[in-house]
């Protein structure tokens, strides 16, 4: 699953390097004028090393909910894809600081420790398993790596916009929290 951000971007060139066979797919909700460099980002990237590329262009998203209806249509174009073309595993690029704001905005409704510990490394999703193999590893340091190695990505103008509730756990919480207490935090989910 990529998008062209600082996470999937990152997890792009770390299967690269660690030489993992895998091919992208990006939804463009078509919201932002930038979405339209991402994906030809995402087609630029599948060119040069080969790899397979499924496009899902959204025309509207129905609802007052966006985060949900958007999920549910991008996860729908991922089982879509698995089914006609037989993957048996969906790499996302969920990172520590995705992790902590999950269980932040949990806490905040009310929830128990399965639901607050709910974004696991491996999942099962039907007939295919749901790995986020950089879950331990803070946005922080995901950063690091990109601009280190002089690798391009976007940042989603939408990721600074409050009137989605993580944006608002994220830039009044999490961040700075991760920012301070990363390994502590990391394992203390490991413990959960």
């Amino acid at each position: 699953a990529f998008s062209g951000g600082v996470d999937s971007s990152a997890l792009f060139f770390m299967l690269q390097h660690a030489g993992i066979e895998f091919d992208i797919a990006i939804v463009d909700y078509n919201l932002r004028a930038q979405s339209k460099q991402e994906v030809a980002y995402a087609q630029e990237l599948a060119e040069k090393y080969s790899k397979k590329i499924f496009i899902k262009n959204v025309e509207k998203i129905d609802g007052s909910d966006f985060e949900n209806n958007a999920r549910k249509i991008r996860y729908a174009f991922f089982d879509e894809i698995v089914a006609e073309f037989h993957y048996d595993v969906l790499l996302t690029a969920h990172q520590l600081n995705d992790k902590f704001e999950w269980f932040l905005m949990q806490l905040s409704k009310g929830a128990g420790v399965a639901t607050l510990c709910g974004m696991q490394k491996q999942t099962s999703r039907g007939d295919y398993t749901i790995i986020r193999p950089i879950l331990d590893i803070s946005r922080q340091k995901l950063l690091y790596f990109l601009t280190s190695n002089d690798i391009k990505y976007f940042e989603d103008s939408s990721n600074f916009d409050h009137k989605y509730k993580r944006n608002f756990f994220r830039h009044n919480f999490a961040n700075a929290f991760v920012a301070h207490f990363e390994d502590g935090l990391a394992r203390s989910f490991e413990y959960l």
